[in-house]
């Protein structure tokens, strides 16, 4: 019904704006596993046609925003989290309602009604503060971290001076991140395997099987953002008051016992359940510019934040009455960048991030501690026809290593044709870490866009 009511506003807007435009773009892309991937080599790992629509219709000092998708995927991978996105049963459609919203914009006051996409923190595709928005986790072949964003429903009311704005939300309606549920997303088997060691688990199939937040006042969110802009320096806190965006897993054992002679055997199999916990958190974040380089610091901390326990701590350490689900323990991360424009149209950016678990406890299913550091370089060429992207992550921890080569060439004004590279490895002696459990996803994609 919130799809329906947003595309009559979208209509109202334009019949009565002073100004209305239109935007659209047609994406179409086929990625391929690469070599080095264990059981996706030679595979089709992604397979989509997507038309990408936005309507702005301005009137006086308010304007409507609408952005939506219509997508075709080949593979049947397309999932919805029951409020993103209308999904076929074969996951081969979907409809996707990214953005709609009104905004109005005052001398001293704006204010913003409807779903809309919010970016917090100064990190480079990696998430610290930015924690208003869902993901889309449905995908990590050629995924682009601002694109994978979900709209959320909110009411954003804002005081803005010269050098200050202030952001207070108010989230009626929790918005999960997308899982890959669909039996033809290639992540499905990875995230819900049938069995492990020979014994057979049984996995959510569908959104509404997930134990969700129920919809009343109590269950909203609330967040809080304060900037100020100088001369010196950029700096922003920020509040959070909300939701987890992904569930905590429970895994119950399920034993059935035969009898001798219709059921002569015990069957042992795993039921699993989702639940969504409450998460705080308070943060903060500068960009100091300094001649061709800007330093970018960000922190968040999660007072008591609920942390998956695994899962044979859940089946054999604790009693049947008590196999809590997650354990609740304080969580500091932490950012140092720095962008680096030299002559010569290059663009270089590099991160540290490190993640630490304070009062840990071994049963916790993550590190302690994690630190990675990442980079990415920009260059175009050929008259700014070819664009050049190189980026790359590194486990300090296990050493595993993520790592994107992207070339981008317009053929025209209105046409780009990519092609992307995706791979992921192993630390040394198969260590997983941050990103060998992505092996099997590495990949080659091929890309054109038009946008008109």
């Amino acid at each position: 019904m919130k799809r329906f009511t947003a595309l009559s506003l979208a209509l109202a807007a334009t019949i009565c704006a002073q100004e209305t435009v239109f935007l659209g773009s047609l994406t179409s892309q086929a990625g391929v596993g690469l070599p080095n991937a264990h059981h996706n080599k030679g595979d089709f790992l992604l397979g989509q046609t997507i038309f990408d629509g936005t309507i702005k219709s301005y009137l006086d000092e308010a304007m409507v925003y609408v952005n939506g998708q219509i997508v075709h995927d080949a593979l049947g991978a397309q999932s919805t989290n029951g409020s993103s996105a209308f999904v076929a049963d074969d996951g081969t459609y979907a409809l996707k309602l990214r953005e709609a919203y009104i905004d109005w914009k005052g001398e001293m006051i704006a204010l913003r009604i409807g779903r809309q996409i919010v970016s917090w923190g100064k990190a480079d595709d990696i998430q610290i503060t930015d924690v208003l928005n869902p993901r889309d986790e449905t995908n990590v072949v050629a995924s682009d971290y601002n694109e994978s964003k979900l709209g959320i429903d909110a009411v954003r009311l804002s005081l803005l001076t010269e050098k200050t704005q202030v952001d207070a939300y108010w989230i009626p309606f929790f918005t999960p991140s997308i899982l890959p549920l669909a039996k033809g997303n290639p992540l499905h088997s990875r995230v819900f395997p049938e069995e492990v060691d020979g014994i057979g688990i049984n996995y959510p199939e569908k959104y509404d099987d997930f134990e969700l937040p129920k919809k009343r006042l109590s269950k909203s969110e609330l967040a809080l953002r304060a900037s100020t802009y100088t001369s010196v320096a950029d700096l922003s806190l920020y509040g959070f008051y909300g939701w987890d965006d992904l569930p905590l897993i429970r895994y119950n054992p399920n034993i059935v016992f035969g009898d001798g002679e219709d059921m002569p055997a015990t069957s042992y199999s795993i039921d699993v359940t989702g639940e969504y916990k409450r998460m705080y958190m308070i943060g903060a974040d500068a960009a100091i510019p300094a001649g061709d380089f800007v330093f970018r610091l960000e922190g968040a901390y999660f007072p008591k934040r609920h942390f998956q326990t695994d899962v044979n701590s859940q089946l054999f350490k604790y009693s049947e009455d008590s196999r809590p689900a997650s354990k609740r323990k304080n969580q500091v991360l932490g950012l140092a960048g720095l962008d680096w424009t030299p002559s010569g149209g290059w663009t270089i950016t590099a991160q540290y991030v490190a993640d630490a678990v304070i009062d840990y406890d071994s049963d916790i299913e993550r590190k302690k501690f994690e630190h990675q550091a990442t980079m990415s370089i920009e260059k175009s060429i050929l008259n700014e026809t070819l664009t050049i992207m190189a980026s790359g992550a590194l486990d300090l921890w296990d050493f595993s290593t993520a790592s994107e080569l992207e070339l981008d060439y317009k053929l025209t004004d209105a046409i780009t044709l990519s092609l992307i590279g995706d791979l992921y490895l192993e630390g040394p002696d198969g260590k997983e870490g941050l990103y060998g459990e992505y092996r099997d996803f590495s990949s080659v994609t091929f890309k054109g866009k038009m946008s008109f």
